[in-house]
């Protein structure tokens, strides 16, 4: 309790947004308990002894501490998020000046900033001690007020820690005090950051910037009627707050977020769970009134006879895929007419950093005033202002969103920085990482000096070596063979095995995990840094690492003939393989092997002797591998068995030569011992999960993934129909065994199976981290591993989840309260910090599965780009979705997924005559006279007079395609791919008789010369079409031909 509080009263004014005054009242109790936060703190007992819940933020090291006032946090707001920029003291007037004002963005953006660790930035709730508080004076302006107040947080502070003060402003005179100083942002940045480009630049085009949160709306008094423009393309201006608060308590509006459509970006989607009208369409620019991509929106419906369908074509500029684990709620191909509405107001911009390219056309145009057109499509234009275009104008560019106001078509932004020349390899990768919110402190693979300094000492001649003191606290398991199972050139080891049999029938079965918690201490530099990070990200030719390579490629790897700190879970099994007993602890082990998965399933297939392992190891291993094997196999069929599902991912390894050459794209290749391994991991954190929940009811980091929703099965359940196959989904042992009845029906087509546990794998529902104190026990459950409990905790190295658990495994493990200090309490036993920790996780572990996929597809195109020089790729593949203007096609060689267009953009059907003639010369030459027959879910015929019958492809038909890159100045090069014919295994599926074949042709439906005229039209039609080629001369022959190699063959029935 403080020594003593006064109570005061806080008036003030408020302008609502339809400018009518509101005059508030707020009660305060000022105090003199208020911690100051800082190391440097001269107080006798310190702020942090006398007030131990505190923690010291701001560093006893830095030269001075910073000050910003309103007018920084709203126009500058974007310098203070440069991580540069620490030790921030952000007064308490400032937040509630923006809350009093609905600044609610920049409120949140700027709580962001004070509650990243590494930033060392705090809020101080000046107006509460009653050291700092100012009280207003009669007749005084509240800027006037706000100046004095400032100061005097400024002078406490200068006092305080005797640390130099520097008030940031725009506002203030520039007058002085000893100890404090009034600067700019420009005096600043020219004193303190002189050699700083990026942060030079960013200050130069945030003055220029016609900001949405403009200075003039802090002034009480102020109008803005002068400053509104007419609205333009049917824009209006959106609702005041109050109006949109009461309209959706009284159900007249309903909010949500919206997404665009990638297929057609004239709709739009959004969603209230808390409604039964489902998804709410908004058709066109009008009715989405500014609203961008993720924003919170506020829609009021139309009326009941405006209704839409949703459109679910192949979008023609790439990016048609819906973000992983979030997608709407619309079923693709859906005949269900939806409500819609209109955008009346925005609840919360989604803005963020975004990656763009200046529009060709206004390159030689020159001037100030430039579009610049995102990477992703669904954004719109964003214009700026750069004196020097043609400096950036074949340059991939960061811009930032500023304002939308309703009299202009696009929105007003900034120029950021240049991330490099477009279509280089570096630059696409750096585009990537900002198109998925990686850091640039990770992208940089850089760590601190503060970071580094904590790094345990291993050089060539100082490696690191346990202590004897250390070496006592552990189990010591270096008298056993432990191994481990990773990838080809794996340097981050986390895990190893052991099998040890104790020869009365029982056998110890033990996990071994690099203990990276022992080395890095909750909130130390590296352990903030590391939680930032949340995850190591992994793209095709390089990482970006979680924590620096000393850990995480040295001295917690756990290499092989090294000893090495480790946490175990070491399993006691009888002679049935059934858990008798376990032990979890902290150990030093001794890796005999770093194996690789192909050398391991080569000893478990019986070989002595292993490319890359000396005879005696194999020899010393391969009892140990076999027995792995036979335990794992039996505790897996029994998970299985409970309902576990055996989903699909796609893999690739890209072989790349000297100078960004990719000769190659392989396919993971699966092994039973990849199998084994993992059962192994999800074993041990199915333990730990078991464990940590006993001692952390209320706050164990568990990992959750939700059962399926009937809405996101239905087009599986569709897809299986199709082939004559059913999915009961009901649970996921009935779905388990639907997989299972299609795989063993299916045996001789794997493609097809394949493709359906993909599609089972991407109708789930995302698996994410939980804070068990946020939900009930029964939402603990694991769907896709029929698990009670699971968490993550085999690999620490790349995952700071896994981090967390370790320490409070450790702290079961101890049956003590392990704490970093007492001035900074441990976020392992709230529950509410958990949540935030694992919000925070999710969205990383999200961004970097995103940011993987995004770097595959990237090399993907490179390959395609490359190969094309050597002539057409022609491949096999499966049609696994269709849509309203042509299909999708998996080609499981390249485990790559690409449209196939029926359609032209205009609507004009381009069928290639390919499918007739079976040349694939002939992929870009286009049948005339025919027409499209689709339901837009299984099937598209292809109807023309001079076939007999309609070509048919139906979804799992396999074809051969012609792979082709569409190349764009604005976007990434994306693969698309021309319909060359059937593949000749699919052709079964046709039924047409020899003899009715032969009666037409005599007939005379089928002749050489209507089908040279075919072609002759083709030629014409088609030859003003870009990359459109001329098709070769086919005689009736070849057509007959092309019908025998699609293998038509005669039903059983008529050949009798």
């Amino acid at each position: 309790m403080p020594s003593s509080m006064q109570r005061t009263g806080h008036e003030f004014y408020r302008k609502t947004r339809n400018n009518s005054i509101v005059k508030l009242v707020r009660e305060r109790y000022i105090r003199d308990d208020i911690p100051c936060q800082s190391e440097a703190c001269k107080s006798a007992p310190s702020c942090q002894e006398a007030t131990p819940t505190s923690s010291a933020l701001l560093t006893g090291a830095a030269t001075h501490y910073v000050v910003p006032d309103i007018s920084v946090a709203i126009r500058y707001l974007e310098i203070l998020e440069q991580e540069e920029l620490r030790n921030i003291i952000v007064p308490q007037t400032v937040m509630l000046s923006l809350q009093q004002h609905d600044k609610t963005r920049t409120y949140k953006r700027l709580r962001q900033v004070v509650g990243d660790p590494r930033r060392n930035s705090i809020v101080f709730y000046n107006e509460i001690c009653s050291d700092t508080h100012v009280s207003r004076l009669p007749g005084e302006s509240s800027l006037h007020r706000e100046e004095r107040a400032l100061r005097k947080l400024a002078e406490w502070y200068h006092h305080h820690t005797g640390k130099r003060i520097i008030i940031l402003s725009e506002l203030f005179t520039s007058s002085s005090s000893r100890g404090v100083d009034v600067y700019s942002v420009e005096q600043y940045l020219k004193e303190m950051w002189p050699e700083h480009t990026t942060l030079q630049n960013l200050r130069e085009v945030l003055k220029e910037a016609e900001i949405e949160e403009d200075l003039d709306t802090i002034r009480l008094f102020s109008s803005t009627d002068s400053k509104k423009g007419r609205p333009v393309a049917g824009y209006t201006e959106y609702r005041s707050s109050a109006d949109l608060e009461a309209g959706i308590k009284s159900n007249r509006y309903i909010s949500g977020i919206i997404r665009i459509n990638a297929s057609n970006r004239d709709q739009a989607f959004v969603t209230n769970n808390n409604s039964p009208l489902g998804d709410v369409m908004i058709v066109g620019n009008e009715d989405r009134n500014r609203a961008v991509q993720g924003d919170t929106v506020v829609v009021e419906l139309l009326s009941e006879v405006n209704q839409a369908t949703p459109s679910f074509g192949i979008s023609y500029d790439g990016n048609d895929d819906e973000e992983l684990g979030y997608q709407a709620s619309v079923e693709p191909n859906s005949t269900k007419r939806r409500p819609m509405g209109r955008v009346v107001g925005i609840m919360q911009r989604n803005w963020r950093s975004y990656v763009a390219t200046i529009q060709e056309d206004g390159i030689e145009q020159g001037g100030s005033m430039h579009l610049a057109i995102p990477l992703h499509p669904v954004i719109p234009k964003i214009r700026i202002r750069h004196q020097d275009v043609k400096s950036i104008g074949n340059q991939r560019i960061v811009v930032r969103i500023d304002s939308w106001p309703v009299s202009s078509q696009y929105p007003n932004g900034h120029f950021v920085r240049s991330l490099g020349p477009i279509h280089q390899l570096d630059t696409e990768i750096s585009a990537i990482l900002v198109e998925h919110g990686i850091p640039e402190s990770q992208a940089s693979r850089g760590f601190g000096e503060a970071c580094m300094r904590e790094m345990p000492i291993d050089t060539p001649e100082t490696p690191w070596r346990p202590t004897d003191e250390e070496l006592s606290t552990r189990r010591d398991l270096r008298n056993i063979d432990i191994f481990s199972i990773d990838p080809p050139n794996c340097q981050d080891i986390d895990d190893a095995l052991s099998v040890n049999e104790l020869g009365d029938g029982r056998i110890e079965l033990g996990v071994h995990i690099a203990d990276v918690s022992y080395f890095v201490k909750e909130n130390c530099h590296t352990d903030l840094e590391a939680r930032a990070r949340g995850t190591t990200v992994y793209l095709a030719d390089r990482r970006f690492d979680m924590l620096p390579s000393v850990l995480s490629e040295r001295v917690c790897s756990l290499r092989h003939r090294v000893d090495r700190f480790a946490v175990s879970v070491i399993w006691t099994l009888d002679k049935n393989y059934k858990v008798v007993d376990t032990w979890f602890g902290r150990s030093v082990i001794r890796s005999a092997c770093e194996m690789e998965y192909e050398q391991a399933q080569e000893l478990f297939n019986g070989a002595d002797t292993v490319k890359g392992l000396d005879k005696k190891t194999a020899q010393k291993l391969k009892k140990s591998v076999v027995k792995l094997v036979d335990i794992l196999r039996v505790v897996r069929e029994r998970r299985l068995g409970k309902g576990a599902l055996e989903l699909e991912s796609s893999e690739v390894k890209f072989q790349i030569a000297s100078e960004h050459n990719i000769t190659d794209i392989i396919p993971k290749k699966e092994l039973e011992v990849h199998e084994i391994v993992a059962e192994a991991m999800i074993m041990a954190n199915a333990s730990v999960a078991e464990r940590i929940h006993q001692r952390f009811k209320d706050s164990a980091l568990l990992r959750h993934h939700p059962p399926p929703t009937k809405e996101r099965f239905k087009l599986l359940e569709q897809a299986a129909a199709t082939r004559g196959y059913q999915i009961d989904y009901t649970s996921n042992k009935t779905l388990a065994h639907s997989l299972e009845r299609i795989a063993d029906q299916s045996s001789d087509d794997p493609a097809l199976v394949s493709l359906l546990k993909t599609m089972a794998t991407m109708a789930m529902n995302e698996a994410g981290y939980i804070s068990s104190g946020n939900t009930s026990v029964d939402h603990y459950y694991h769907y896709g591993l029929a698990l009670p409990y699971y968490t993550h905790f085999t690999s620490p190295i790349r995952r700071y989840a896994d981090v967390i658990v370790h320490r409070q495994l450790m702290e079961c493990v101890s049956e003590t309260s392990v704490s970093p200090s007492p001035a900074t309490p441990s976020l392992l036993h709230s529950n509410s910090k958990l949540v935030n920790l694992c919000l925070n996780l999710n969205l990383k572990t999200r961004e970097s599965k995103l940011a993987q996929r995004d770097s595959a597809e990237l090399f993907q195109s490179l390959y395609v780009l490359q190969q094309l020089k050597n002539g057409p790729i022609i491949m096999s593949g499966i049609i696994s979705e269709i849509r309203s203007n042509g299909f999708f096609v998996y080609v499981p060689r390249l485990v790559l997924k690409g449209p196939v267009y029926l359609k032209e953009k205009s609507g004009e059907l381009m069928v290639p005559l390919s499918i007739v003639s079976g040349n694939s010369s002939d992929d870009n030459a286009y049948m005339t006279n025919c027409s499209y027959d689709s339901d837009n879910q299984t099937y598209v015929a292809i109807n023309t007079a001079d076939l007999p019958r309609p070509i048919k492809f139906q979804l799992f038909d396999h074809v051969q395609v012609s792979l082709k890159l569409h190349m764009s100045h604005a976007h990434r090069h994306q693969v698309y791919m021309t319909l060359v014919g059937f593949e000749q295994r699919q052709a079964a599926n046709v039924k047409l008789s020899t003899k009715t074949l032969t009666e037409e042709i005599i007939s005379g439906e089928i002749q050489d010369k209507e089908v040279q005229a075919t072609k002759e039209k083709s030629k014409s039609a088609k030859a003003s079409k870009a990359f459109r080629q001329t098709a070769q001369n086919d005689s009736v022959y070849d057509i007959l031909e092309n019908f025998r190699q699609m293998n038509l063959i005669e039903d059983s029935e008529e050949s009798q």
